[in-house]
């Protein structure tokens, strides 16, 4: 179950859903210590939204491969 929350937490980032995606840009330089030359971690919005679909769905497939066995 924790898998399901924690995947649902990433694409729900991945999707901009009620503007978290921004929120998560913003707090992003304050607990990541790899910085860019931008001063985020990530490159561009895009790229982080990008790699929180990808960590999203890797969590998703985890948690219901968990509850089908």
């Amino acid at each position: 179950m924790l898998a399901l929350l924690v995947s649902s937490a990433f694409l729900a980032v991945a999707c901009g859903w009620r503007g978290i995606d921004v929120w998560v840009w913003d707090w992003a330089p304050l607990v990541v210590r790899q910085w860019t030359r931008s001063g985020a971690p990530w490159r561009s919005l895009t790229t982080m939204r990008i790699q929180f679909g990808i960590i999203g769905l890797t969590c998703l497939g985890f948690a219901v491969h968990l509850l089908a066995r």
